[in-house]
């Protein structure tokens, strides 16, 4: 009988220790992320709010969807070995349609899907403060940002072969330092070779705080200079501008179809040249600079992040996809990113008025 009593309360106590270390190792993986997510929506705020743009016909705000699986060309990214992020439609849902979010019907800006490498987004700004390369600059001094996400080493130590994806929030200097332009000789177009398919052995390639690094983030597998969190594997946004004679009093400019509906294709894009009080019938192909952005990132908690690099990394024997995924490795992917992952989500507005 006294034996039985004991089992009977070791069992008690081992469901309880089991149960206190499932709380705190949920509770772990929250904070984590929250914080990281606070991070990045805050710093995205403070960038947007102070965006700047003149009526020039010049592009001073751009946001790209990356579906493709290398992210902007040039840029670092490491292919998973196996079960990579999947391709198609799993990965970009933009209008939030698929089957298993219809029961519910909830946030479905929450649970968008942009891609591969999420929206590349890029714009000009007020600089704060002392610029990337550490030399003295203007307060408020244009400077232009970007934010991506890049699968890439999370360590500068060679022999380290971890990798992740992580999101980068690039910055170009506001002016010539060593030697290396800044955005003030570079231009305040956006979409212009300099801040994109320049070499990178000229003096606007891509060290830490030249203007191509807009795009590539940097030449270097191993410098994280630029990186503000990790873990991040989607990052998208909707931008609308004023308008009253929709519902809601915001027309949806990205992504969408040129009637303000939302678009799941893979090429949309958002080049802002306009006033966003511009009236849509003088817009001629152009796109007006938003006055609302809703922003929504994904971050792996740390155990998802070690589920996810397992399955991607080659392995003998290859992993086996768990029936419940049908042996479909793509839906397996998503599946455990889904269970072990959180969405953030933000609207800035933005107060930029032509300079």
């Amino acid at each position: 009988m006294a034996a039985g009593i004991t089992v009977l309360i070791a069992g008690f106590i081992a469901a309880i220790v089991r149960n206190v270390s499932t709380t705190w190792t949920r509770a772990g993986n929250r904070l984590g992320t929250d914080a990281q997510a606070r991070l990045v929506l805050d710093q995205l705020q403070v960038d947007l709010q102070g965006a700047m743009f003149r009526d020039d016909g010049n592009v001073w705000l751009a946001a790209d969807v990356i579906t493709n699986g290398n992210g902007n060309s040039g840029t670092p990214w490491q292919a998973a070995q196996r079960n990579p992020k999947p391709t198609g439609s799993l990965s970009l849902d933009m209008t939030a349609t698929r089957a298993d979010l219809a029961p519910l019907d909830r946030g479905k800006f929450e649970q968008t899907r942009y891609g591969i490498a999420g929206v590349w987004l890029r714009f000009f700004t007020s600089s704060r403060g002392t610029n990337t390369s550490g030399q003295p600059a203007t307060i408020s001094a244009p400077v232009a940002v970007s934010y991506q996400i890049v699968r890439r080493f999370t360590a500068t130590n060679p022999a380290n072969l971890n990798t992740a994806y992580l999101l980068h929030r690039a910055e170009a200097r506001p002016a010539t330092a060593n030697g290396r332009l800044g955005v003030l000789e570079a231009g305040y177009s956006i979409t212009t070779a300099n801040y994109t398919t320049s070499s990178s052995s000229a003096n606007n390639g891509s060290q830490t705080g030249d203007p191509r690094t807009i795009q590539v983030v940097t030449t270097s597998q191993r410098n994280l200079d630029s990186v503000i969190a990790d873990n991040v594997i989607d990052f998208g946004l909707r931008a609308y501008v004023r308008d009253t004679t929709v519902p809601g009093g915001l027309r949806l400019i990205f992504p969408a179809t040129s009637t303000g509906a939302v678009s799941n294709s893979g090429t949309v894009r958002l080049r802002s040249t306009l006033p966003s009080a511009t009236p849509p019938d003088q817009w001629a192909g152009a796109q007006p600079i938003p006055d609302v952005v809703d922003v929504m990132i994904r971050i792996l908690t740390d155990e998802g992040a070690a589920l996810i690099a397992n399955m991607e990394k080659n392995q003998t024997p290859a992993l086996t996809v768990p029936q419940k995924y049908n042996g479909n490795a793509q839906q397996w992917w998503w599946g455990v990113a889904t269970e072990n992952s959180r969405v953030y989500t933000r609207r800035i507005v933005i107060n930029a008025k032509s300079l």
